[in-house]
Formats: structure tokens, C-alpha cells, sequence
């Protein structure tokens, strides 16, 4: 943005980023949803923060979960039909009264299967459901591999790989410094009560 404003007006400018401010421009959305009914105070009650059936994790038989964000109608259909859920059956999917009963049908079908047997029924669709994977599943989950989104230091330990990819100069991962990294984090929070 200062770059773009020197080029047209030759003065450029100070870009003033905070995480404070970015945080409460992010959260316009919900300050606007709170008009309309689709946000109240309350925790768990709320479109995106798990009070909805169609966002939220849900437990499989083997003790994994799968995460669901199958916010607009065409993805919720979808969802229904792998759930095997006839929409006929259930009530309208932004019916915020009937939530817990619905978000309790969809669990009890989650329970009703392994995380692999859900990916098997939800890969390739446009449903939103996919498997919450630990550290080490994500490093070795096909997606990842094929896009490098994960590399092996010299102690072969998987780390992400740099981000944004550029395709004219690419960053490369340096030497790991784990335990450098580590004594600063603890560091940094053994200090900080005294700086708040």
C-alpha cells in the first residue's frame, strides 16, 4: 500500500498494522450478523462458533474427529447425503431453535464409523467435511505431499514449508533451530507477566 501510493503520489505513507485493529475488522462480520439474529453473546450458539450442526467437529468410533463447515445449502445437502440423512427428515438448516437436536443426529451418525470410512464417503465431494488430522498425519497426508506444504530437516523432523510459494524467487526452509526456537518461546513466556 505504501508502494502503491508513492507510485501515484510520489509521498508514500506510514502502514500502521496492529494485530488489535485487524482482529476487530475481522470480526465486522459477526458485529453484523448480530442484527439480522445469527450472533448472540453466547459461546457455542453462534453460526461459526460450533453452535451451528453444519460447523463443528464431530467424533468417529475410532476416537478421531472430522471437522464440518458445510455452511451454504449446496454443501449441506451434500453432508445430509453422505450422512445418509434424508432433508425431508430433518429441520431447516438455519432453524437455530432446533441446532442441538440436529447437531445431535449428525454426531450420532459420525459415531457410527471410522475417520477413514467418513473420508472414503466425503473425498472428491464439495461437502466441507474433512478428517482433523494430527501433526505428523497432516506431513504425510497425500495433499501435502503433492503440494510440499511440509519438508524434513537434517534431523528429520517435518516442518511447513515457507509460505506464499513465489514462483519467480522461492524461499527455501534453512537449517533447523529447533531448540533455539524453543528457548525463546519459554523465554518469552516466562517473561511476559512482567510487560502486561
Amino acid at each position: 500500500m505504501a508502494l502503491f501510493e508513492r507510485s501515484q503520489s510520489g509521498l508514500g505513507q506510514i502502514v500502521e498494522a496492529d494485530m488489535v485493529k485487524g482482529s476487530a475488522y475481522v470480526a465486522s462480520f459477526l458485529k453484523s450478523t448480530r442484527k439480522v439474529g445469527l450472533f448472540q453473546d453466547d459461546r457455542g450458539k453462534n453460526l461459526l462458533d460450533t453452535g451451528a450442526p453444519f460447523y463443528d467437529t464431530f467424533e468417529t468410533s475410532d476416537g478421531k474427529f472430522m471437522a464440518v463447515g458445510s455452511l451454504e445449502g449446496q454443501f449441506y445437502k451434500l453432508l445430509l447425503k453422505g450422512l445418509e440423512l434424508d432433508k425431508v427428515d430433518m429441520p431447516h438448516q438455519m432453524s437455530m431453535s432446533d441446532w442441538p437436536q440436529m447437531k445431535e443426529i449428525i454426531a450420532k451418525r459420525f459415531a457410527s464409523r471410522t475417520q477413514l470410512e467418513w473420508c472414503k464417503v466425503f473425498d472428491g465431494t464439495d461437502a466441507c467435511v474433512t478428517a482433523i488430522l494430527s501433526m505428523d498425519e497432516a506431513a504425510v497426508h497425500p495433499h501435502n505431499i503433492e503440494n510440499r506444504t511440509y519438508f524434513e530437516d537434517d534431523e528429520g523432523e517435518s516442518h511447513p514449508t515457507p509460505a506464499p510459494d513465489l514462483s519467480r524467487t522461492p524461499a527455501s526452509p534453512g537449517k533447523s533451530n529447533n531448540r533455539y526456537f524453543f528457548l525463546i518461546i519459554c523465554n518469552n513466556l516466562y517473561n511476559m507477566p512482567r510487560f502486561l
